[in-house]
């Protein structure tokens, strides 16, 4: 490959899933170079996006060792079969996934109130300023984190809101006490963006289409009712109202009940009807309300040997555990959705079929909470640190 034209030899290894990538640094100092080249890089994501390819996913578990990764990889035309392994940790005691984006996790620390960037696949780490403008114990955070596509520059959404106790329990207090803020990572301060009227709820893995961050809105008041969808512009930095679904399920169900994913490149919301039922909702012209599509009902028939598996004792006073439920990953290559199931299973539901499938894989921890990862090798220089 040594006599080949350098940009001839980055196409070729931009085509590699990024463990074969990772391996080929591995080579010679050459192809280091070469496996860190930013025109490779962003070879990489071109490729993955044009050939609409499976999703690497980070596994993050927590029991019975607290704080474990591990990358699951799906081979091209089988969702069923795959790699797994176990990567390094970032150098911090505990920590939440808080989203992905571009090769980067965001990771929270709720009870330091700090937050750090980490590459898994090149373990670059980077520890984000934590004296922001709004300093009170009695908060509970909400987080974002995308990048802005024109500029290139990575953005961190901090939101606070107020909270206090009622009967030995924290409640949110709601405007004018929730506050949004947000970072360009390389700046060393938070920016205020004011009050805002919004009760936004965490999800396990953030959406961002269309270069905008969403997040389900609960009321503060009744949240059983209107609930909406709210975005947020990483260009103008502003907040919006998207259209709804045209579905009586949205406004009935409490937000609890209700996930983003992105299914095929567009957002998408997740009704959960009862035990293990789902109803997907696909808006296939971003912003446009009647392009929202009832595209999957998935029934409750999951694998019966799931439903009579003995659960480990000590796994249920472990903090995953009190967030355990069934939720809906992504999509993947060839139509199927994936789910994790209650933190101890990976299943993969063939809509066509109507089925579902435990997905075993040798290396997968027992208990984990899974995130849709585009795996790159993007270094610190990539955060535009310092400029």
């Amino acid at each position: 490959m040594e006599s080949l034209p350098r940009e001839i030899m980055l196409n070729i290894l931009s085509r590699l899933p990024t463990p074969s990538l990772l391996n080929a640094k591995l080579v010679n100092r050459s192809w280091q170079n070469l496996a860190e080249d930013p025109i490779l890089i962003d070879l990489h994501f071109t490729h993955m996006a044009a050939n609409n390819t499976n999703p690497c996913l980070i596994l993050h578990g927590d029991h019975p060792i607290q704080n474990q990764l591990y990358a699951l990889y799906f081979y091209p035309n089988n969702s069923n079969v795959g790699l797994v392994k176990r990567i390094s940790l970032p150098p911090i005691p505990d920590f939440d996934i808080a989203a992905s984006c571009n090769g980067w996790l965001c990771l929270s620390n709720s009870s330091r109130d700090t937050f750090h960037l980490y590459n898994p696949f090149t373990s670059d780490f980077l520890e984000l300023p934590n004296k922001s403008t709004h300093q009170n114990e009695d908060v509970c955070t909400v987080l974002g984190f995308g990048i802005q596509a024109e500029t290139k520059e990575y953005k961190v959404l901090k939101i606070s809101h107020g909270t206090k106790n009622v009967r030995g329990c924290r409640r949110i207090c709601g405007y004018p006490q929730s506050k949004a803020e947000i970072l360009t990572v390389g700046s060393p301060i938070w920016r205020s963006l004011g009050q805002i009227s919004y009760n936004l709820v965490q999800s396990p893995s953030q959406i961002m289409v269309n270069g905008k961050l969403h997040w389900v809105n609960s009321p503060f008041i009744h949240p059983r009712r209107n609930n909406r969808l709210i975005s947020f512009d990483l260009a103008d930095e502003k907040f919006r109202m998207v259209p709804n679904p045209d579905s009586a399920g949205f406004e009935r169900h409490g937000s609890h009940r209700l996930k983003l994913v992105t299914i095929g490149g567009c957002l998408s919301v997740v009704l959960n009807i009862n035990y293990g039922s789902f109803e997907i909702w696909v808006m296939k012209e971003y912003g446009v309300r009647q392009s929202w599509t009832k595209e999957f009902n998935i029934s409750s028939d999951l694998p019966r040997e799931l439903e009579e598996e003995v659960v480990d004792p000590a796994f249920k006073i472990s903090r995953m555990y009190r967030r355990s439920f069934t939720r809906v990953i992504c999509s993947v290559k060839n139509g199927e959705i994936l789910l994790q199931y209650k933190c101890r299973a990976l299943l993969s539901y063939d809509p066509r079929q109507g089925t579902f499938k435990d997905i075993k894989i040798p290396g997968m921890p027992n208990m984990f909470e899974a995130v849709a990862h585009d795996g790159n090798l993007n270094g610190i220089d990539s955060l535009h640190i310092g400029m």
